[in-house]
């Protein structure tokens, strides 16, 4: 879930800026209330967090992009004041070492998480993993669907094994290296360009204008840099030509609701930066961005971006709502990049922009998340 804020609440088909409204959060985030408040008649909702501001120190040559998935205190303040408006009661919490002892003190009858996680491998399956050892119910995925879509090369895999259309990949960890020249180690259909990402982040992290590999000696570069910096293992994709596609949704099962697929325009943006959504498109060049929404499609290809959403979204054992990227190609191909089991849904996160799209409001998306988890669990409004 994204934590950044630059790219704000749509107007028609462009961005427009966002300024932090509502007051801080920052005492009642750092020292959480162990009361309710109001007449305790109301839904109790713990919403938890992972605020940028809390983090732990980086490594000294952590690149610039690396918190970005955290999140920050006028999005924390919107996520609340959604549900509080709809008549519930909501208290805050940093999702951190401390949450269990507070938890079984205020005792919510659900949890909204929206936490990414400070660090590990599996950083967003780690508060999940905390709310089903204590029985609380929570929104969003279960720990192992949280470790599975974090993981991109894992889930690349799963989605082979059902036969859904993904890139050819191949990962590369820091052994791989000293091995000269890559093309030893290229495996026969992994064919330039191709496209380097780190192998488990979210929000573009790691993913830049060098991204895109035309020749051995960029690839090297793009793979220890990424090795290097973000301190995990480098995914390399066949880059794909076309256009940038995602489609999100909320509920479960076979009951789901989908939201307008969006195409990501990349007319707007500096001729010099590559069309790919990376940070300098979301973060740089943010007051830059159009989009096409609802994308234009055929109807075959949008009943097949929505059948393979709704796949996606079923096999990794996702919940409550996700968001699944695409790129389609010219000739009306579409491959699976990822799906985002825990999607950002600040004021101005794509989700939340695909519900403005249809006359939805933030609160409205945000609320149906809850509604989902809440219908999941069989929890009365």
């Amino acid at each position: 879930m994204s934590g950044i804020t630059t790219k704000s609440i749509i107007t028609t088909n462009s961005h427009a800026s966002e300024e932090s409204t509502g007051q801080s959060l920052s005492s009642e985030i750092e020292e959480p209330p162990l009361n309710w408040p109001g007449d305790g008649t109301r839904l109790h909702i713990a919403l938890l967090v992972n605020l940028a501001r809390h983090a732990p120190p980086v490594h000294s040559n952590a690149p610039s992009d690396i918190l970005a998935e955290l999140d920050q205190d006028n999005n924390v303040n919107s996520y609340a004041n959604a549900m509080r408006a709809r008549g519930h009661e909501v208290l805050i919490c940093e999702g951190n070492a401390h949450l269990a002892a507070w938890l079984e003190q205020v005792k919510p009858d659900i949890c909204f998480n929206t936490c990414e996680g400070f660090g590990g491998d599996s950083r967003e399956a780690q508060v999940p993993a905390m709310l089903e050892m204590l029985g609380i119910p929570y929104t969003g995925p279960t720990p192992l669907a949280a470790a599975i879509t974090h993981d991109k090369p894992t889930t690349q895999r799963i989605l082979a094994s059902y036969g859904l259309p993904v890139p050819h990949y191949q990962v590369f960890n820091a052994s791989d290296l000293v091995m000269q020249p890559f093309s030893e180690v290229l495996r026969p259909h992994m064919v330039y360009p191709l496209f380097v990402k780190p192998a488990h982040e979210g929000t573009g992290i790691g993913i830049h204008n060098d991204s895109i590999a035309r020749n051995e000696a960029q690839l090297r570069s793009k793979v220890a840099q990424i090795i290097e910096d973000y301190r995990q293992p480098a995914m390399v994709e066949m880059y794909i030509e076309g256009k940038d596609i995602t489609c999100g949704l909320t509920g479960n099962g076979l009951d789901v609701h989908f939201y307008p697929i969006t195409e990501v325009d990349f007319s707007g943006y500096p001729t010099e930066l590559e069309p790919i959504y990376g940070v300098e498109q979301k973060v740089d060049f943010d007051t830059y961005y159009r989009n096409k929404c609802p994308a234009p499609l055929s109807d075959a290809l949008f009943n097949e971006i929505r059948r393979l959403t709704h796949e996606v979204f079923l096999v990794t054992g996702c919940r409550d709502f996700a968001r699944v990227d695409f790129r389609v190609t010219d000739q009306g191909q579409p491959y699976i990049l990822e799906i985002n089991g825990l999607p950002g849904i600040t004021p101005n996160s794509d989700l939340t922009l695909m519900a403005q799209a249809e006359n939805l409001t933030h609160a409205d998306l945000v609320c149906n998340v809850l509604d989902a988890a809440l219908k999941r669990y069989g929890i009365k409004k």
